[in-house]
């Protein structure tokens, strides 16, 4: 307890370091890089001029092309059932949750901001606050496996700030990031089903369905994991049902109140080119998209093998990390463990059958986002110091200098990204060798 008596493991002070690392990555990103930084696709880097407590400030902030739309509900979340054509209808929790933080912002705004500068750091505080829950979610599990963490455990926001999903989407408008809290709360139940109250769980799971719909994974997921187990009992079956409460209701309320469409089926038909594959109707080829059951996954694993580059170094670091070790890992650890990578295998398999194909999105929710949890795993198991310090400058260099994954080049390569790989892999070795050194004597 004496590790924590300053700085507490809480979200809180997660979100206080979150601020600290997320303001080091934007100057990083666009000032000290801002020649090299480039979203590719829908982002625009611009310059803005604001006026705070009478002191102009100039600024580099990126422009997401759904910002406005988003901007759209955001700014009129009191009449948010008569907006006509609002494409994110089916993410009213994210439009909420962003629109609360703006209007309290609106409240207290004493310097004159802009609306855009509002909304723009409405979703700011918004990502914050989502990367400082995530950290908890981690700790959490990393808990249940009888993991210390020590001191060390003020590393872990730092370690899910640099990740690519969230140091390039932190400043941005979408709602991806919540993928990997999507992950860890799946991780999270199956582990712990025991001593939470899982209805109270699936209802907010089912809140989370109503910010990105494949927090429907969890269930099946958990369903899945607690038969294998063997754990699968009525009361937890009863308790799933309280998942469809808020997805019921809401969904009841704007087929009444809205002229509703579902704008990812209508106008990508995502997922809904299977029926109409069934129903003998033509679907979409080209561009991003490949609606035959072949080509879907020819499309995904092409992305799969993409996603693989582009996180190759810390991938091989974990797949070398679990050679070495997953044999003499403490049963709670590889229950973690092979729970995160079956619960990895379902994300895959479902956003394979998606239909529309854009760089390295889907593929991330599963293993990309695996890749991330196994990291930083590894960084807290390391027992040597040494092997720490290397591990942490190894991620901080691969992810602090990885270019956006929308480049044609996948990656592109520097010397920081060449420089992680020994790095990363001296780590894993040096604290294999140390460990059976130990034991040896």
């Amino acid at each position: 307890m004496n590790d924590y008596k300053y700085i507490k493991p809480n979200f809180l002070n997660f979100s206080l370091i979150t601020l600290i690392s997320n303001g080091a990555i934007y100057y990083f990103q666009f000032y000290l890089q801002k020649e090299k930084v480039n979203y590719y696709l829908c982002t625009e880097i611009k310059n803005y001029s604001f006026k705070i407590f009478s002191r102009n400030l100039d600024l580099i902030y990126p422009e997401s092309c759904y910002l406005k739309i988003y901007g759209e509900g955001i700014a009129n979340i009191f009449s948010f059932y008569s907006l006509d054509e609002f494409v994110y209808l089916n993410r009213p929790i994210f439009v909420l949750y962003i629109a609360i933080i703006y209007n309290i912002l609106i409240f207290v705004n004493f310097s004159s901001l802009s609306s855009l500068a509002i909304l723009k750091a409405s979703f700011f505080i918004g990502q914050l606050f989502l990367t400082a829950v995530v950290s908890t979610f981690i700790f959490k599990i990393f808990n249940l496996a009888n993991l210390s963490l020590g001191r060390k455990y003020i590393a872990l926001p730092w370690l899910v700030a640099i990740s690519p999903m969230y140091k390039w989407h932190i400043f941005e408008s979408t709602s991806m990031t919540f993928t990997f809290l999507i992950l860890l709360i799946g991780i999270f139940i199956c582990i712990k089903n025991e001593d939470i109250n899982l209805s109270l769980y699936f209802f907010v799971i089912g809140l989370i369905f109503l910010i990105h719909r494949s927090s429907l994974l969890i269930v099946i997921f958990f369903i899945l994991w607690s038969y294998i187990s063997d754990e699968l009992t009525k009361q937890k079956i009863k308790s799933i049902f309280s998942f469809f409460i808020p997805v019921i209701l809401y969904y009841a309320s704007i087929y009444l109140f809205s002229s509703f469409s579902d704008h990812q089926a209508e106008e990508y038909r995502q997922f809904i080119w299977i029926l109409d594959l069934l129903q003998g109707k033509e679907t979409r080829v080209g561009g991003y998209f490949c609606q035959t059951p072949k080509s879907a996954i020819i499309c995904y694993l092409k992305d799969l093998v993409n996603l693989t580059k582009y996180l190759l170094f810390p991938a091989l670091t974990c797949f070398l990390y679990l050679l070495l070790n997953l044999k003499k890992l403490h049963m709670p650890i590889k229950r973690v463990l092979y729970s995160s990578i079956i619960f990895c295998i379902i994300i895959n398999f479902f956003w394979m059958f998606i239909g529309w194909y854009p760089p390295i999105r889907f593929s991330y929710y599963g293993f990309g986002n695996l890749i991330i949890f196994l990291s930083i795993f590894i960084f807290f198991n390391l027992e040597n110091i040494f092997s720490r310090i290397s591990f942490f400058f190894g991620l901080t260099f691969y992810f602090i200098f990885l270019n956006h994954w929308n480049s044609p080049f996948v990656v592109e390569q520097n010397i920081f990204i060449k420089i992680s790989a020994p790095l990363l892999i001296f780590a894993v070795i040096f604290d294999y060798y140390k460990n059976n050194l130990k034991k040896a004597s």
